[in-house]
């Protein structure tokens, strides 16, 4: 097994420490571009993130930025991306993109799901692998997460995103055993991961909106939705991501017009193009984090990460005009869990984000630099594809076979198992 290297007196960060203490002088808003900047949604300064301590310069919040805060030149950039140009909404607006350049580097990344990193340089690398060691001998910082085991649990899931990342891009070797054993001395029992507060509950009691989107089985106050299990892409494997996902369908004429649209009661003539969604038909997507307890067992915990609420609107042409998410009909409401928010105990741990912020996205196994706007149309929009009869729904597909959950346990135990292979490929050290 890694063993922790022996004490050392703590390290200054003197350079670091005064631009922290001037960033957290400001509006937490402030640590993005806002609405009227070519940025929007992008951080302003990586260093105004404290997620895990009020401390600015507290070894957690220097480990979640060196892999969650990268300024990088993005190997994409989507035609939504503001330049000074109108946006031209207009069929395949959606796969416009271009090359970047030196002159697009960003920072990217931030308090929310999406992860930048692709590698460190050999400076960053050996700041990273020191403070990893640091952390598992820092009785202090340890103590301090471990009052909010919330924040313990998610910090463990920071590393493993990250290991996972640099298994993915083979880089970075040296870091994945540090990395492990970082989430070892992080991970908490099970009694008290199946404890940790549920922050949907949280936020449907702080946000009525919230709330009246969230369907009733995760707390809120949306009646007349069924949990679906389906097959999934990489995007929702927990090998991947750490995370569970479970998914909710809703018929604005019932449970009995839900069903009819699913695999089993189509028709062969049916399955070929697939149903015919209506409007108002409607689906709520939640991940959450899996993570690993004392005794290296995966645990599907309540906490819950990324919200997204997808609405058929209408079916007019793809215009401006057309004021929905997609431009085309189809509505997303999007919350991703703020690590600092749930530190400070804000009522609504939820950042709710605006279709035209933007980020560094990677799902496709390339940066790509778009709006969230722009990246969840590639999949659902009604538009420039040979199937607007789904409405955007990609779940209805057929060959997803989307069936009705038995147990709602079914998509936890699941990610539980993918996870665990994941712990499998990282190595253990000596």
């Amino acid at each position: 097994m890694l063993r922790c290297p022996a004490r050392r007196a703590p390290r200054a960060h003197a350079l670091l420490a005064l631009p922290l203490l001037a960033a957290l002088l400001t509006a937490q808003d402030d640590r993005r571009h806002g609405p009227d900047s070519q940025d929007r949604g992008l951080p302003r300064d990586p260093l105004a993130f404290t997620p895990y301590d009020a401390a600015a310069d507290a070894l957690p919040n220097r480990l979640f930025r060196a892999f969650w805060l990268q300024r990088q030149t993005p190997a994409e950039v989507a035609v939504v991306i503001p330049r000074g140009e109108p946006i031209a909404w207009t069929d395949g607006w959606v796969h416009g993109k271009r090359a970047g350049t030196a002159d697009d580097a960003r920072w990217f990344g931030g308090d929310g799901r999406l992860l930048p990193l692709e590698g460190l340089d050999a400076a960053a690398e050996a700041t990273a692998a020191a403070d990893l060691a640091a952390l598992c001998r820092d009785d202090a910082a340890l103590a301090n997460l471990r009052r909010q085991p919330a924040l313990a649990a998610l910090l463990q899931h920071d590393l493993l995103r990250a290991a996972e990342r640099l298994l993915d891009t083979k880089q970075n070797a040296a870091l994945l055993p540090l990395l492990r054993r970082a989430a070892q001395t992080l991970a908490l029992p099970a009694a008290a991961l199946a404890a940790l507060p549920d922050p949907l509950r949280a936020a449907a009691a702080a946000d009525p909106e919230f709330a009246a989107q969230l369907p009733k089985q995760l707390g809120g106050q949306a009646d007349g939705y069924r949990e679906i299990v389906r097959r999934s892409t990489r995007l929702f494997d927990a090998e991947k991501t750490v995370l569970w996902s479970r998914l909710f369908l809703r018929h604005p004429d019932g449970e009995a017009a839900l069903a009819a649209l699913l695999p089993a009661a189509l028709t062969e003539a049916e399955k070929k193009r697939g149903p015919t969604v209506p409007l108002g038909f409607q689906a709520v997507l939640v991940q959450g984090l899996v993570v690993f307890d004392r005794d290296g067992a995966p645990r599907a915990t309540p906490l819950a990460f990324d919200v997204r609420v997808q609405t058929l609107r209408n079916r007019d042409p793809l215009a401006a005009a057309n004021a929905t998410f997609t431009h085309d009909g189809l509505d997303f409401a999007v919350w991703q869990l703020e690590r600092q928010r749930l530190r400070e105990g804000l009522g609504q741990p939820f950042r709710r984000i605006d279709p035209d912020d933007q980020d560094l996205f990677r799902d496709y196994g390339t940066g790509k630099h778009t709006t969230h706007r722009g990246q969840c149309a590639l999949c659902h929009r009604l538009s420039g594809t040979p199937e607007p009869n789904l409405g955007g729904f990609a779940v209805l597909r057929p060959h997803v076979q989307a069936a009705f959950a038995a147990t709602g346990e079914e998509r936890l135990r699941l990610a539980e198992q993918q996870a665990a292979k994941l712990w499998a490929r990282l190595p253990a050290g000596e």
